[in-house]
């Protein structure tokens, strides 16, 4: 893929309002071998996803500044964002729902099962899994 880095890692961005939630996440994947860049809101996604092109997109729908479905929209009007799959976190109760709208590959409700949310974004950004419906929770 255009986004790896020259080691071949996956390129995830993490964008998650909640500090000690990015974090975690972020060391967590890291930990698993990914490539991590984070952001903690919509805006702040989009500028860095511009500076590093994501391999996969982990994205909390509940987010300040630009939310999470105003981050899917402005993300997918950007020439080659088409094949990047978003994965949809939330704790919210509606959050399935928004992850359908916004077309994301899948979603997870908080919290995560760490182990099995690495090997699906490895799998889906390997091009590797079928994706499934979003308001199929997988953890």
């Amino acid at each position: 893929m255009s986004g790896r880095l020259n080691d071949s890692r996956l390129r995830v961005l993490v964008i998650e309002d909640d500090d000690a939630t990015r974090t975690m996440l972020a060391e967590f994947l890291a930990e698993e071998g990914f490539a991590v860049s984070s952001a903690l809101d919509g805006a702040h996604a989009l500028r860095a996803a511009s500076a590093h092109r994501p391999d996969v997109v982990v994205l909390d729908l509940g987010l300040p500044v630009l939310d999470g479905t105003g981050f899917a929209r402005r993300w997918r009007e950007r020439p080659g964002s088409a094949g990047v799959p978003i994965v949809a976190v939330s704790g919210l109760p509606y959050g399935a729902e928004m992850a359908r709208q916004i077309g994301a590959a899948a979603y997870y409700r908080k919290p995560l099962d760490l182990p099995a949310f690495a090997r699906v974004l490895r799998e889906l950004a390997d091009g590797r899994a079928v994706r499934i419906k979003p308001t199929e929770e997988i953890a």
